[in-house]
């Protein structure tokens, strides 16, 4: 028998396991009012599967990621490696310089000085974002690059998680009150049924992290550990090339 497989490493990580976390409350919701172990939940879920429904989720994270990110870097000051590439960023002056040289070669044209990029900043930040696609291009071997990979899935899936909060907080608050809501019914039956308390707790647990945690600054810290990782490529896509 054939087996299909829909998602590689990286749709799964970083678009279908942000759609699913952002309706777990949901389905925890639902799970406190059925028993557990019964029998429509397993259909459901396999129906749901049957009918795509796994891989349109991915593709809602993905495209709402896609969608946010302008705007994410707007609030950031630029793309991370673009910040990274100005005399004016974080990065450490003699590490910064070498990438400009590594990358400059990698286009094919020389990068602005300080004085240029302070004179015509957008001109700059033009030559920095497109040697940094070619560099992206040249980076797709998960294997000879592992810590860009490791670094790319993580930012994609804190950006998706970003992009699904408001239906993240949506769906936690209806997952508690539906969760709250078979506690009650529990006790009006004359019987305390402690799967809905737990149920309520994770849901609450979940709207918490949801308004506290996944916020823009939560994401760039993987954003920029992934801009560094890139960067550092450049030394050995050079070192291959002699």
């Amino acid at each position: 028998m054939i087996r299909l497989n829909l998602f590689d490493h990286y749709s799964f990580r970083a678009r279908l396991q942000p759609a699913f976390l952002t309706l777990v409350p949901l389905a925890v919701g639902a799970f406190a009012w059925a028993q557990p172990g019964a029998k429509w939940v397993t259909a459901l879920w396999s129906l749901l599967v049957a009918t795509g429904f796994t891989f349109f989720l991915a593709n809602v994270a993905r495209n709402r990621g896609k969608s946010i990110e302008p705007e994410l870097w707007k609030s950031w000051g630029g793309t991370p490696t673009t910040q990274l590439l100005r005399y004016s960023g974080s990065a450490n002056s003699l590490i910064r310089e070498r990438w400009h040289k590594q990358l400059s070669k990698l286009l094919n044209k020389p990068f602005p000085t300080a004085e240029e990029e302070r004179h015509d900043p957008s001109r700059a930040d033009e030559i920095y974002e497109a040697a940094t696609r070619l560099l992206i291009e040249k980076v797709r071997d998960t294997k000879t690059f592992p810590f860009v990979y490791r670094d790319n899935v993580n930012y994609g899936f804190c950006r998706n998680l970003y992009a699904m909060r408001p239906l993240g907080i949506a769906s936690a608050l209806l997952g508690l009150v539906a969760s709250i809501g078979a506690g009650y019914w529990s006790l009006k039956m004359g019987k305390l049924d402690y799967l809905p308390l737990g149920c309520a707790a994770v849901c609450g647990g979940l709207l918490l992290l949801s308004i506290f945690v996944v916020t823009a600054e939560w994401v760039k810290v993987p954003a920029l550990n992934y801009a560094q990782h890139l960067l550092e490529s450049t030394e050995k896509i050079l070192q291959r090339k002699k």
